[in-house]
């Protein structure tokens, strides 16, 4: 059981709760502060000034006043003007990701909703009673207004949700799990709808995810090394340190730590006397390797680097107060301002993407070595099985390759430097925080299936280098899980099913533990 205070949400939890479907429950040392926050609001409601979204309009409306009677009418009428997504849903283990991000955020207890409303939507998650939240709809400039607005639905009997796998209405899931609809006071629709907790909880799921790709993909590196007889040279801590970024110093060593595993590399590895030892002098011997090999380390270590600064950002944002107006029950204050403002995050899951996209780049280059007869040191044309011309062998999936390469690619645009005005021009800058985190994760999957095509031209090669031992414990470890789903390419087949089924093996946690790439390095 993860407990939920506000202030100590990581990453890595997220994807336990998200994804793997961990409980979570509200800490104890989060209640008191959130039952003074809502005393205070309770007195500031009966009070004659104005505070935003208690006693006035919304947004451009703020100018409004709401009568007391009024007041909780107000806060559901909020929910319903905003209640307009379009688009796909978003997953399961996205609609939980934002659940549990926005009740993480509303723990921390400057929000000034009621314990039992947080309750309620912490029990829902737990049983797995998932509102349906369209993916269209947010600028992130006062937070994901929209999408949290559907999210919020559920807790009031409206809408629609996903449990059991049927969709129901959100008043027959809240019969489901024994609860009735909460009935919001002042300022909680606001709470609920009034944050970044949509693309925070989405780049979330996305660091977890890129993490592992980096991991993989120094992996695969380690793979294409000992298939094409690459120089470990490059991978000298030496060098790397006299550049000075831990980044790419740990992974040469991830890369190298791989390679290791076969004893001839290893051999010459820990001899490492590439400094004293003479190059070829004959004409047309070539003494470096392509930059897709010797250059592997700069483009996953550039990426290693940017991913440690977007985690950072991240875990801050879980464990923020968003929302506006603030309650401060010590200070018996209520202060107006824009933390739901989605710049941080529309700027890191821009960057965590570019570097994703980079690092996705790099591996389309690596299948290119592998297929590529004219550069790929005797390997059968286009790793094809039987004969050459009559077989295409890998010519397919390197074109879907390339497609997917070029996909990437047009996501490569920035969503952070966009805006445009909204809300009588009352939002007139705004972060596209969630458009953002949204192509982060389009671009997920695609970058998967490029390592997954990887995976299996690097087992396409091991067999077409036999009888020679090319492969280490590492590579030999990969290859027994690629062939468990796709047996070695004798003559031309259809792959579509093979590339589906080994880019799936890549995402299990099984498969990352079998490979060791859960090993966490970055504390060493």
């Amino acid at each position: 059981m993860i407990a939920l205070n506000g202030h100590k949400l990581s990453i890595s939890e997220v994807w336990q709760i998200a994804s793997l479907k961990n409980s979570c429950a509200l800490a104890d040392d989060a209640r008191p502060l959130i039952r003074r926050s809502r005393e205070l609001v309770e007195n500031l409601a009966a009070q004659p000034r104005a505070i935003y979204g208690i006693n006035t309009g919304f947004g451009p409306l703020s100018g409004f006043r709401i009568d007391g009677n009024d007041q909780a009418q107000h806060q559901i009428n909020l929910l319903h003007h905003l209640t307009v997504g379009q688009g796909a849903l978003f997953s399961e283990n996205e609609t939980r990701a934002i659940m549990l991000a926005r009740a993480n955020t509303l723990a921390r207890g400057f929000s000034g909703i009621r314990e039992e409303v947080l309750e309620l939507l912490l029990v829902a998650l737990n049983q797995n009673c998932l509102p349906e939240i369209p993916s269209e709809g947010s600028v992130g400039a006062s937070g994901d207004l929209v999408p949290l607005a559907h999210m919020a639905g559920l807790l009031v009997g409206n809408g629609f949700v996903r449990f059991n796998g049927k969709t129901i209405s959100a008043a027959d899931a809240l019969k489901k799990i024994n609860r009735t609809p909460a009935v919001l006071r002042a300022k909680e629709g606001l709470a609920l709808v009034n944050g970044t907790s949509v693309m925070t909880g989405l780049a979330a799921l996305s660091a977890h995810e890129s993490q592992k790709i980096i991991r993989w993909t120094e992996f695969l590196t380690a793979c294409l090394f000992q298939v094409l007889n690459g120089e470990p040279e490059v991978l000298c801590q030496q060098i790397h340190k006299a550049r000075g970024f831990r980044g790419q110093s740990l992974s040469a060593k991830r890369i190298s730590d791989s390679l290791r595993t076969h004893p001839d590399f290893a051999k010459r590895i820990d001899d490492h006397q590439w400094g004293s030892q003479a190059k070829p002098i004959e004409p047309g011997a070539e003494i470096q390797d392509p930059y897709s090999l010797r250059c592997a380390p700069q483009v996953i270590g550039a990426f290693q680097e940017a991913h440690w600064h977007v985690e950072e950002v991240i875990t801050r944002e879980l464990n923020a107060s968003t929302d506006n107006p603030l309650i401060f029950p010590d200070t018996e204050m209520v202060i107006h301002g824009g933390n739901f403002y989605g710049q941080q995050i529309a700027m890191v899951s821009d960057y965590e993407r570019i570097g994703l996209i980079k690092t996705a780049l790099l591996a389309e280059r690596q299948i290119e070595r592998l297929v590529n007869w004219r550069y790929s040191r005797g390997l059968s044309p286009m790793l094809a099985g039987g004969a050459p011309g009559l077989n295409s062998g890998f010519s397919g999936a390197q074109l879907l390759a390339t497609s997917l390469a070029a996909e990437l690619r047009l996501l490569g645009t920035p969503a952070s430097i966009q805006t445009i005005s909204t809300n009588a021009n009352n939002q007139d800058v705004v972060s596209m925080g969630l458009h953002a985190a949204k192509m982060t994760r389009t671009a997920l999957p695609l970058a998967w299936k490029i390592l997954g095509i990887e995976a299996l031209a690097l087992a396409q090669a091991a067999d077409l280098r036999a009888p020679k031992n090319v492969m280490g414990g590492d590579y030999k470890k990969l290859y027994d899980l690629v062939r468990s789903l796709s047996p070695k390419l004798e003559n031309d087949r259809p792959l579509v099913g093979d590339i589906e089924r080994v880019t799936a093996l890549l995402q299990s946690e099984d498969a990352q533990k079998i490979l060791g790439l859960d090993k966490n390095y970055e504390t060493e």
